[in-house]
């Protein structure tokens, strides 16, 4: 990731830069250190600087325990917006969510929402709405929940409606309102709904491959709550109703359901109520012995967990890799007997599709393995199987008889007059062009759609045709280009087998029609 600027400069006056923290859609954030010696960070404002500065200006004097602390708005010698924040060194929620994908134990599930509800709620009374909240703006430090990131907040009354055109929010946390630019402090209830249900298991309500998908499904789509615990199903229909009449008037109410649910379930320890004052006792007779009160339960401190042990990741990877090699060699057993060849060049034939096949189905299996992302189509990971897909093609031509020598490169001798090279970088071309046109990891996903389906093999016999006739064909380097064929295929089939998968939700029977009142 590339800032503007480096460590140790100092592009506003009484600061030192220490290091870059991320960049988002308003600018870029760096750590760094006062002259006297104050921990900070600096969020130097890119892009419509209008709407993040009137964010800023807005919560500029809010004081919360549960809110990260702004503490100025500066302008540096070249023009450009500064704003002084409380530096947070914790993790995010979205950090703590990718390493609980099935979703974090109910009571830390609890504790986080309670912080978050506690501070959309001051700033709710304070007349702001947050308008941009997700995992990533939620921190814990030192036992205690912060939100920020207040770019896309927006000063607006209790019943007031505005109209808007600029774009606010993240897709999978926005309300179905904020579509017709007519919204409230109610699409903060319905984000921090959609937050609570990933929480609780792991996943968004409503995903899909683009955003247009995924905002349809918010407009249309009623959430599912199969996956939930029986005593959130009340609070998240009402929190993530698609009228945002029908939804908790405030966030203070929302929370209170969800303390409601615990005082109801902790009856050995039970609480005092935090919001009703309660009638001052009689004081005792001169003289009367005076009970002890017990002391009062510590509030619960909410900590992260530990991440989910890479152990188990490896052993469930392992044997995905031991089945990979078991379904190959079944199939290539099965291609062979079909194939009938000559006694000599039995093992030779079942070799060609037997160790591509492998190689194929690990180069596939160990990245996707560590790929936790759960939401799009990513170009980079095209690109780390282009990469890898090629250095397959590099052993399948090598297996083919391939060999590096002092004149040049060889394949079979019936070959020798392909052009130099012409060999290798067929084999290159078409394992790396395959690999990178297909999104493989989504048949190796542990939520995909079906345990197996043909659609995957399909696809890849239909690059894989393709392919050979741009690649192989014209050039006529390979032996039996049809093989090349059969491992995308086998390919494509075996990942599905190998990999773990979890049995998606039933489909709600009723679909909600979204109407207003």
């Amino acid at each position: 990731m590339k800032f503007t600027y480096s460590s140790g400069q100092r592009p506003l006056e009484g600061f030192t830069l220490k290091r870059g923290i991320g960049r988002g859609g308003f600018g870029e954030v760096y750590f760094a250190v006062s002259d006297g010696g104050k921990e900070v960070a600096l969020k130097l404002v890119r892009g419509d600087t209008q709407i993040e500065l009137r964010g800023v200006a807005q919560c500029l004097n809010l004081k919360h325990p549960n809110l990260v602390n702004l503490y100025d708005l500066r302008t540096d010698n070249q023009g450009d917006r500064w704003v002084v924040m409380e530096y947070i060194a914790g993790e995010p929620l979205s950090v703590i969510l990718g390493r609980h994908p099935n979703g974090l134990p109910r009571e830390l599930a609890r504790e986080w929402f309670l912080g978050l509800a506690r501070a959309v709620a001051y700033l709710h009374d304070h007349g702001i709405v947050h308008r941009d909240l997700k995992p990533a703006n939620i921190f814990l430090e030192n036992g205690m929940v912060k939100v920020g990131d207040y770019g896309l907040s927006k000063a607006i009354g209790s019943s007031q409606r505005t109209a808007q055109t600029h774009s606010v929010g993240t897709v999978h946390y926005m309300a179905p309102e904020i579509s017709t630019g007519n919204y409230g402090k109610q699409i903060d209830t319905y984000a921090a709904g959609i937050m609570l249900y990933e929480m609780l298991t792991g996943r968004v309500p409503f995903d899909g491959e683009s955003s247009g998908e995924i905002l349809m499904k918010h407009l249309t789509t009623p959430p599912d709550l199969s996956k939930i615990p029986t005593e959130y199903l009340p609070i998240l229909s009402k929190a993530l109703a698609k009228n945002p009449s029908q939804r908790y008037a405030s966030m203070s109410e929302m929370a209170r359901a969800v303390e409601a649910l615990e005082a109801g379930g902790a009856a050995s320890a039970p609480r005092a109520p935090s919001r009703v004052p309660a009638a001052a006792p009689t004081p005792p007779p001169r003289g009367a012995a005076v009970p002890v009160r017990p002391p009062r339960p510590p509030e619960p401190v909410l900590v992260a967990l530990s991440a989910v042990s890479r152990r188990a990741q490896v052993m469930e990877l392992c044997g995905s890799m031991l089945l990979a090699v078991l379904f190959t060699a079944l199939g290539s057993i099965l291609w062979t007997a079909i194939r009938q060849p000559k006694a000599d060049d039995l093992l030779v034939e079942m070799g060609r599709v037997f160790f591509p096949t492998v190689a194929a189905c690990w180069a596939i299996l160990i990245p996707s393995k560590f790929w936790t992302e759960r939401r799009g189509d990513s170009w980079l990971r095209r690109f780390v199987l282009l990469g890898i897909g090629g250095l397959v093609g590099v052993g399948s031509w090598w297996m083919d008889g391939g060999t590096f020598t002092a004149g040049g490169t060889g394949i079979s001798p019936v070959l020798h007059s392909s052009p130099p090279g012409a060999a290798e970088m067929s084999y290159f071309s078409f394992y790396a062009l395959a690999f990178f046109a297909m999104r493989w990891w989504r048949m190796t996903a542990r939520r995909r759609a079906h345990r197996f389906c043909f659609a995957p093999i399909l696809g890849a016999s239909f690059w894989g045709l393709v392919l050979m006739l741009l690649l192989i064909r014209p050039l006529t380097v390979v032996p039996n280009p049809g093989l090349l064929v059969l491992v995308l295929a086998m390919t494509a089939a075996i990942v599905q087998l190998v990999s773990p998968w979890e049995q998606p939700p039933a489909p709600t029977a009723k679909r909600l029609r979204l109407r207003y009142a």
